[in-house]
Parts: structure tokens; C-alpha cells; sequence
């Protein structure tokens, strides 16, 4: 019984008191979250520290990184001037290329036009050359004393006076090269210079008709008071627009010879402006089929 009460009283588990309980978790609680944060810091540590590492080889591991040496940026300024000069060489020539055919279109456009001008000029020189001639024809029964027996001839010669031809030169490609600037695409100077000379022939030329209509405008004021007006409207074939003789001697208004000289006058002026037209317009087919065969020489066309 002695031994037994010396033995010292165990305790129970549950009756230890709940503040020594609530201390100790408290004070585990603790050491756990202290111990947490350390833990977790030196794992993004590690992590960054590996990353630091991967960037470095791969930093050293680039050959774009590397210091430039001042060959470097010469060999990338003479490639970078290559290809825009490249680029440049190639434009010109496509645009050396486009103007280069266009110029050949235009070369066979006015090849093509002198063809028809050489058959337009050869139609008003002949016009010409017969007007010459029926003019003569009347200025000289005009003039002479038997010239009131011959009446038809006269009113047929009178009709025809005041009929001229007209020059229709086929210029729309020259005027078309000329008011865009395209002669600059005529690359062969002699070539071009021709072109010019040829089409400036056109001038003269309408200076010429201007008179001409002038001349004609003052011949049918004096015809209305030599011809008979109804007789002048009937010798003229309407279907075709032709003058006929009339039948017969059928007579003048006036044989005064004041108003019939002055109507012959008047006719002369008309003849030699139209020899003027003639001979210009005869040089001027020359001019084409020169420039025809020049053009062809220069151009090596058939």
C-alpha cells in the first residue's frame, strides 16, 4: 500500500486544461507559417536564378547579339543600296520599254496617215490643174470680141469658177503627239525634225485658202450682175452636183466691158491662188513619200 501511494497520479489526455491545448497549436501554428514563407522565397530564388542562367546561354548562344563591327553595318548599307538601285534599274527600264512601243505605234499611225495624204494631195492638185484650165478658158472668151457668141460656154466656165476643192490632210496623229508632248518619244532627230517640217506646210497652205475664199466670196458678187441667176441654179444637176452647158447662146446680163473685165480680173486672181495651192500641195506629196521612205529607212520597216 506504501509503494502505491508514492506512485505519482497519472493524468488524463482529456483533462488537460483547454488553455495549455489552445498554446501549444498556437505556437505550432506558428512555427509552420514562419517556416512557410522561407520555404517559398527560395524556391522562386532557385527559379529565378535558373532563368537568369537559361537567358545568359541563350544570350551567348545568339550570333545576332554580338557586337557590330563598322564592316557589318558598310556590307548592310552596300546591300540595302543594291536593291534599290535594283529596283530603280528595273523601272526604268520598263518604262524605256513602254515608251519605246508606244513610239512605234505612233511611227506606224503616221506611216499610215501619209499614205492617205499622198492620195488626198494627188485628188486637190488635179482639181487644181483643171481649174486652171477652165479659167484660163474664160478669162480669155471673157476678153475677147466674140464673147456674145458664147453663151454656154461661158455660163458653164462662170459656174465652175466658183468651185474649189478642199485639203483634208489626215493629221490627228501628229496633232495628238503634238498637244501631249509626245514628239519627245520620237527618238530619231532627223525622223522628228522631218514630221515637223512636213505638217508645218500646213500653214502656208491655209493662208493660201483664206484667200481663196476671199477671192471666190468677191468673183460671185460680181457674177450676180453678169449671169443670169436662174440660168446659173438650172445648169446644176442636183442628184450628183454636177454643171452642164446649157443649150444654145443664152446671153449675159451686161457686156459692158467695165463689169466683164473687172469679173475676168477677178477670175485671174482666183486661177493663180489655186497655182499657189497647186504647187505647194505638189511639194508637199514629195514631202510625204520622202518622209514615208525615210521613216521606213530609220525604223528598218517594210
Amino acid at each position: 500500500m506504501a509503494e502505491e501511494e508514492k506512485i505519482p497520479p497519472q493524468k488524463n489526455p482529456q483533462e488537460v486544461p483547454v488553455s495549455e491545448v489552445t498554446k501549444a497549436d498556437a505556437a505550432k501554428d506558428e512555427e509552420i507559417s514562419s517556416s512557410a514563407p522561407v520555404a517559398e522565397i527560395e524556391q522562386v530564388a532557385i527559379i529565378n536564378l535558373q532563368s537568369e542562367k537559361e537567358m545568359e546561354v541563350h544570350h551567348h548562344t545568339h550570333p545576332g547579339h554580338h557586337k557590330k563591327k563598322w564592316t557589318d553595318y558598310f556590307w548592310e548599307f552596300l546591300m540595302l543600296f543594291f536593291a534599290v538601285f535594283c529596283g530603280f534599274l528595273a523601272e526604268y527600264q520598263l518604262e524605256h520599254k513602254i515608251e519605246r512601243d508606244r513610239e512605234k505605234q505612233y511611227i506606224h499611225s503616221i506611216v499610215e496617215d501619209l499614205s492617205e495624204d499622198t492620195l488626198m494631195l494627188s485628188n486637190t492638185i488635179r482639181s487644181y490643174q483643171e481649174s486652171e484650165k477652165r479659167n484660163d478658158t474664160l478669162i480669155q472668151l471673157l476678153s475677147s470680141q466674140d464673147v456674145e457668141n458664147k453663151g454656154s460656154d461661158l455660163y458653164y466656165l462662170g459656174r465652175m469658177a466658183s468651185r474649189s476643192s478642199r485639203l483634208a490632210i489626215r493629221d490627228a496623229t501628229y496633232q495628238q503627239l503634238k498637244n501631249s508632248g509626245g514628239l519627245r518619244l520620237i527618238r530619231n532627230v532627223k525622223v522628228s525634225k522631218a514630221i515637223i517640217e512636213y505638217y508645218n506646210q500646213l500653214v502656208f497652205i491655209n493662208y493660201l485658202e483664206k484667200i481663196e475664199d476671199d477671192e471666190i466670196m468677191e468673183y460671185r458678187k460680181m457674177a450676180v450682175d453678169v449671169f443670169q441667176p436662174v440660168l446659173f441654179n438650172q445648169i446644176v444637176i442636183e442628184s450628183n452636183n454636177q454643171v452642164v452647158r446649157p443649150p444654145g447662146n443664152p446671153p449675159l446680163l451686161t457686156y459692158d466691158p467695165k463689169i466683164i473685165l473687172r469679173i475676168a480680173g477677178m477670175t485671174s486672181y482666183i486661177r493663180n491662188t489655186r497655182i499657189g495651192l497647186s504647187k505647194i500641195e505638189t511639194d508637199m506629196r514629195r514631202s510625204a513619200k520622202d518622209l514615208i521612205q525615210l521613216i521606213k529607212k530609220e525604223y528598218h520597216l517594210k
